[in-house]
């Protein structure tokens, strides 16, 4: 090859490269950037108002480098706040360090941040500690002993510290039962939780398949039992990915971390996790009545139309429980599902599906359809 040849073909090689590294660089460049940054984006869908409560969405278990997390502080507020989190506590092993680092940056945001760690007692049971002082001083995390041995950090006054220190305890992923060290706790008043959905134990930590989901259904029996606040909690330790993030809702009566806590220790929580709303039977109540409306219509002709109005970001299944004609019916979050009928009763019962009052009960409401309440 002669060397003229040799410099074209070589000319065309640096194009060739150019244009492939130009046409990557356009298939992988974020679609926005702010100073160099990806722009973030959220969706805001929110719940209206039920009565004197704004409802606000939670997650109280999160992991940081402080501990065995992957995403820093900051980053995690950001990843909250791009997920339509409005409360969330950072609960890292035996440490409350991430609080300080992320606490600015939730304030310029308005995500409330509740400061919080996780311990526990070796080898069984975990607690996520939430609400306390910046005077609480952390020992042993997960290796506290069910005895006084004087080595050891005895958990009765672990616990009673959290309380000394105005907090109080969940019990998370509940995978070793129902044991004296939780009843001792919750007779004490300080452990007042327990989750009933953990996201990253995944099949395992003695989860069960139920629901079409692995979760703790025996758990919702214990908080109904023993009248603990029901919690739906990620457990994140990598980043985010995907839409279906495990949500608590909170129904507080002021918008702060003081409210936050109050609303907890008040049992005005759901749990809102893979489609479905667990609960208690009267909060339930109020949150689906006021998040939906259930009315009927005329056309003049004799057709009746059942209209049912969502206006909540939370997709809804019901059965209308017609005599002779009971009826499916679907409601995807913020819009108004019609069904038309030649009869209905004045006094309609609706089932909402996939909201249950506890593992083996769907809630149900009743409709005074002449009145429309």
């Amino acid at each position: 090859m002669s060397e003229a040849r040799r410099r074209v073909v070589g000319i065309l090689i640096i194009c060739l490269l150019v244009f492939a590294s130009g046409t990557w660089a356009q298939e992988t460049a974020p679609a926005a950037e702010t100073n160099g940054e990806p722009l973030l984006s959220r969706s805001v869908g929110t719940f209206p108002r039920i009565g004197s409560y704004e409802v606000l969405r939670g997650d109280f278990h999160i992991h940081t480098p402080h501990s065995d997390g992957k995403v820093p502080p900051r980053e995690r507020i950001l990843e909250a706040w791009r997920y339509d989190y409005d409360v969330i506590a950072i609960t890292d092993h035996g440490s409350y360090k991430a609080y300080a680092e992320a606490l600015p940056l939730a304030r310029s945001l308005g995500l409330l941040l509740v400061r919080g760690l996780e311990t526990g007692i070796a080898g069984k049971e975990h607690y996520v500690v939430l609400g306390i002082t910046d005077d609480y001083q952390p020992r042993d995390p997960h290796r506290w002993s069910e005895q006084p041995d004087g080595e050891t950090a005895y958990y009765r006054p672990q616990l009673r510290h959290v309380a000394d220190s105005g907090g109080l305890a969940l019990y998370a992923h509940p995978h070793v039962g129902f044991r004296e060290p939780t009843e001792w706790g919750i007779a004490q008043g300080i452990i007042q939780g327990i989750e009933v959905k953990n996201a990253v134990v995944g099949s395992g930590w003695e989860t069960i398949e139920s629901h079409g989901t692995w979760c703790y259904p025996n758990a919702f029996d214990w908080a109904l039992e023993h009248d603990l606040t029901i919690f739906a909690n990620s457990d994140i330790h990598a980043p985010r990915r995907g839409d279906n993030q495990p949500v608590t809702l909170v129904l507080v009566g002021e918008r702060s971390v003081q409210g936050v806590m109050d609303a907890i220790r008040a049992r005005r929580t759901v749990a809102w996790f893979d489609g479905m709303l667990w609960g208690r039977e009267g909060l339930l109540t109020d949150l689906v009545q006021g998040m939906t409306r259930v009315r009927r219509t005329e056309d003049g002709s004799g057709s009746l139309q059942l209209r049912i109005a969502n206006h909540s970001p939370v997709a809804l299944r019901a059965t209308l429980q017609v005599e002779g004609d009971p009826r499916r019916i679907e409601v995807p979050p913020y819009s108004e599902a019609l069904s038309e009928w030649t009869d209905l009763p004045e006094l309609l019962s609706v089932r909402w599906d996939n909201v249950w009052i506890n593992p083996r009960e769907n809630l149900v409401t009743r409709h005074n359809l002449r009145t429309g309440s």
